[in-house]
């Protein structure tokens, strides 16, 4: 009876952790227990103890990739990122299928300022690596240093639908602005910006001939701090009742707050059109005249908002600068 069994394993299982389809283990183990670190053992034992057998090629290559990887690994864990691309240039050598060995060298091109290079490698091994949260991570984190915050949004997105609730994650999508806080009925919570868009966007679209609800939803959804939202809902209601003069005035404060300034300044003129004696109009068009480089625009409508309200703090802040 043979010392040793041979086991298929799951082929992107393998490929995660660099180890062939076919593995040795001895007959005497649980197949059910066995560790990465024992099969790549294991490899070497067999192929010795195996010379003869077709699989013996490659379980000692796979014995000899061990110290290699462990060079890797020491490297990177002592910062020497020119000797980590070393360590990992010779264990390709070897193997130019290893995936982890893909992963280690992302890590050290991205510290080398190689960005382009780390992006190269780490979509090399995507397949291997589609549903581990750490792959996505530091996919996103690449993606950031080549300014693709898009890319980088989704490369987390899809890090949290690994592991729900990353801290470093959710700390980087706060930090891109892809997520954001609403108020639910137990105090402030912290959602997708994406998700949440798609979810006011049916629920405007459900209430497309419903003035109040749509003009209502404009004035939360900016209360929020959610400009574009409040701005789609707040032209949809203006469609149906364009003398609406509080939701003209949130859609030039949403457009502002969205930096779409030259919409806001067209919003705002259109409010100042219907109601000349708004002060606040005349503020939000000096805001937006402001906002788009023109200066003179923006002292006129500035001094207009101050002579109808002397309390208009913004206008009066651009008078004064």
């Amino acid at each position: 009876m043979s010392a040793w069994l041979i086991l298929d394993l799951d082929p992107v299982a393998a490929r995660r952790a660099g180890l062939p389809v076919r593995v040795a283990v001895p007959a005497d183990s649980d197949p059910a227990r066995v560790t990465p670190a024992e099969l790549v053992a294991w490899a070497g034992a067999f192929a010795d103890d195996e010379p003869e057998h077709p699989d013996a090629p490659e379980l000692r290559r796979t014995a000899a990739k061990q110290r290699l990887r462990e060079r890797v690994e020491r490297a990177l864990a002592e910062r020497r990122w020119e000797d980590a691309l070393g360590a990992a240039d010779d264990l390709l050598a070897v193997d130019p299928d290893d995936a982890p060995v893909r992963i280690n060298r992302a890590a050290a091109l991205r510290e080398l300022g190689e960005p382009a290079a780390a992006l190269t490698e780490l979509e090399r091994v995507g397949d291997a690596f589609a549903g581990v949260a750490l792959y996505h991570r530091n996919r996103g984190r690449v993606l950031e240093d080549l300014g693709d915050e898009e890319g980088a949004v989704a490369a987390y997105r899809e890090a949290l639908d690994a592991a729900p609730g990353d801290p470093a994650v959710v700390d980087r999508l706060r930090e891109l602005g892809a997520l954001t806080t609403v108020s639910g009925p137990e105090g402030p919570v912290e959602v997708d910006r994406a998700a949440l868009a798609d979810l006011v966007r049916r629920d405007l679209a459900a209430h497309g001939d419903d003035h109040a609800h749509l003009a209502g939803a404009a004035r939360a959804l900016l209360a929020e701090g959610q400009p574009d939202l409040a701005a789609t809902a707040a032209g949809l209601a203006l469609a149906l009742d364009d003398a609406d003069e509080a939701t003209r005035l949130v859609l030039a404060e949403a457009l502002l707050a969205a930096e779409r300034p030259g919409e806001a300044r067209s919003a705002a003129e259109r409010h100042v059109e219907a109601e000349p004696a708004s002060a606040l109009g005349h503020e939000l068009l000096a805001l937006a005249c402001a906002a788009a480089g023109d200066r003179p625009g923006a002292v006129a409508a500035a001094r207009r908002a101050v002579e109808l309200d002397p309390g208009a703090a913004r206008a009066a802040a651009i008078l004064a600068g």
